[in-house]
């Protein structure tokens, strides 16, 4: 099996620059002091209390909500030139000809940012790490958030590649594909709304069955198998609140702040399987992404042509 040629150049050119060891140190100590200024405060007085030490929860949450925004700010204009650079160039012709593939030129170029993206955000597990030492977080969920984090990365990456692949123009590209994040967030909470009423509508069954029935009948069948809400599973940043409700308990005040119904029903729903449904969800829309970016990658009077001559 012979390594993908723009993926070796790519990545051996970025890694031997020193911008990159930059970016590193830079990110790491954004998510450090974030997390400090936030949670970590109270650990550099000299006396700390038990309240004190339940900050690390906090400080996780923050630190995740915090890469997760900055996850939004950079990763959709890593990919948006990677293929509309080329045209502008006019490099592309001289990959296309060299037998390459459409393919292999998208998973080349969509691999050297997700490697740089997930090198990054595994780059501030010492820092995430920091809410081990108050016993609030396991190891192995510090892991769950980054690669929650990964997934994420890896689904914006594939947006711009999309629209780098669409577009001739790099700024065009990279414009159409924050518009394009911003709009799937938009589309992925219009569930939101059905999910509030069945919500209630579940409440309510609940509410009547605690005053008309045993009280052992509270929540029914239904709740003791968890309420999973669609939303939740599509929206990356909801997925990202499911996540942390699910490891830490918090948000159930953020949560009345959509919903008054949705806060009663927290300790009902599985935000455990919403998380990982939303990471299945982001995967599966990157891969088809970077699918359908390839057959745009060849020139639409080449991709005529082939199919005239097959």
């Amino acid at each position: 099996m012979t390594v993908n040629p723009i993926l070796a150049f790519s990545a051996r050119r970025r890694m031997r620059s020193a911008r990159t060891a930059l970016l590193l140190t830079l990110y790491s100590l954004a998510v450090l002091i974030f997390g400090l200024a936030v949670a970590f405060g109270g650990f550099l007085k000299p006396q700390i209390s038990i309240y004190t030490m339940a900050d690390g929860q906090t400080g996780y949450a923050a630190m995740l909500a915090f890469q997760f925004f900055l996850l939004l700010l950079v990763t959709p204009a890593m990919t948006a030139g990677a293929i509309s650079g080329e045209r502008e160039r006019q490099t592309l012709d001289l990959l296309l000809v060299t037998h390459t593939g459409s393919l292999r030129i998208v998973l080349g170029k969509l691999l050297e940012s997700l490697g740089l993206m997930v090198l990054l955000i595994f780059a501030t597990l010492p820092a995430m790490c920091l809410v081990l030492i108050t016993g609030s977080m396991t190891l192995s969920q510090v892991l769950e958030g980054l690669l929650f984090l990964s997934v994420t990365a890896f689904a914006m990456l594939s947006v711009g590649m999309l629209c780098s692949a669409l577009l001739r123009r790099t700024v065009a590209a990279t414009v159409t594909a924050y518009l394009a994040v911003f709009a799937i967030g938009l589309v992925t909470l219009l569930p939101l709304i059905s999910d509030i009423n069945s919500a209630r509508v579940m409440y309510d069954r609940m509410y009547s069955s605690y005053y008309n029935g045993p009280v052992a009948v509270i929540g029914g069948s239904d709740a003791a198998a968890g309420v999973r809400m669609t939303s939740f599973a599509l929206n990356p940043a909801l997925g990202l609140m499911s996540l942390i409700a699910d490891q830490t308990g918090l948000l159930r005040g953020t949560l009345s702040s959509f919903s008054y119904t949705m806060y009663e029903m927290y300790d009902f729903m599985d935000f455990a399987g919403m998380a990982w449904q939303c990471m299945a969800f982001m995967a599966v829309a990157g891969i088809a992404l970077d699918l359908l970016a390839a057959c745009f990658v060849r020139p639409r009077k080449a991709r005529i042509r082939k199919g005239k001559k097959a």
